[in-house]
């Protein structure tokens, strides 16, 4: 990148802050692939009924925006686009086997689904040793029309906890760009956010010091909050090496790079290696 191609200095001060978030030059497998996973309580509260949980929904490769219920608000996840195939469902152990709540005398009632999709279910995901099961969406999706389970009908509902999503936000599959879209900075910098009377945790504030770019510095401060300041505005990073979501992130066989929560860690968004093996995502 020269000075001819990046006038503004954009996107050699977006590599430098990178650069320090990570914890130095990154060593990138070309080969791999990263992405990026976004999860929330609140989202799996009232996740269903869903109008684009549909077996062409979930089935369909181009990337969409999602019902946005909050209206525009900084580091919102409703800016990105998700890629419904590759996002990540996790059942409740108890809603597929029936037991406890869903059990022949629990507070939930019958299962909206029968044995048969259980059993094609546990065909294509993987199944943990609490009995939970996650599937991708590609996978998911065709099963929900053969067996005719609808998850946009107000049945549905019933589901909310026990059928949650780590949705996976659209990217091109590189480590700049899982980066770019996890600390909001994708849109470029006219979208930035202030960091006003904030200060970031240490050891954030002093290392971004070094961020080149001073709205991209308290952009990023913004994002390296205390998590006591966090649980209002802006974001607690995890760092590298944990995520409140990593259980799922290992079952899928994803490696966390960087993890990020909002609000009382009721949600948050992470970088991940994808899995290595021939085929997989």
């Amino acid at each position: 990148m020269t000075s001819e191609t990046d006038p503004d200095g954009w996107s050699a001060a977006l590599t430098g802050a990178f650069e320090i978030l990570l914890g130095g030059e990154p060593t990138v497998d070309p080969a791999a692939g990263y992405g990026v996973y976004y999860a929330s309580d609140s989202l799996d509260e009232f996740l269903f009924p869903s109008p684009w949980a549909t077996p062409g929904g979930l089935s369909g490769r181009e990337p969409r925006y999602l019902p946005d219920s909050d209206g525009e608000y900084p580091f919102s996840p409703w800016t990105w686009r998700f890629d419904l195939g590759e996002s990540l469902f996790r059942f409740d152990a108890d809603l597929l086997a029936g037991t406890g709540p869903w059990g022949a005398d629990g507070y939930k009632g019958s299962r909206p689904f029968d044995d048969a999709f259980v059993a094609d279910l546990r065909t294509v995901s993987s199944i943990d040793e609490a009995g939970e099961a996650l599937v991708y969406g590609a996978e998911l999706g065709p099963l929900l029309g053969r067996h005719g389970v609808d998850l946009t009908g107000e049945e549905s509902e019933r589901l909310n906890g026990w059928l949650t999503v780590l949705l996976r936000v659209a990217t091109d599959g590189t480590l700049p760009d899982a980066m770019r879209a996890a600390t909001f900075t994708e849109r470029g910098p006219e979208h930035l956010v202030p960091i006003h009377d904030m200060s970031a945790e240490e050891p954030w504030e002093e290392r971004l010091s070094a961020v080149t770019h001073p709205a991209l510095r308290d952009h990023l401060r913004m994002l390296c909050l205390s998590e006591r300041d966090a649980r209002s505005r802006g974001g607690f990073y995890y760092g590298t090496d944990h995520w409140p979501w990593t259980d799922v992130l290992e079952a899928a066989d994803c490696s966390l790079v960087a993890g990020w929560g909002f609000g009382e860690s009721q949600a948050g968004v992470a970088v991940v290696r994808l899995p290595a093996e021939p085929g997989a995502r």
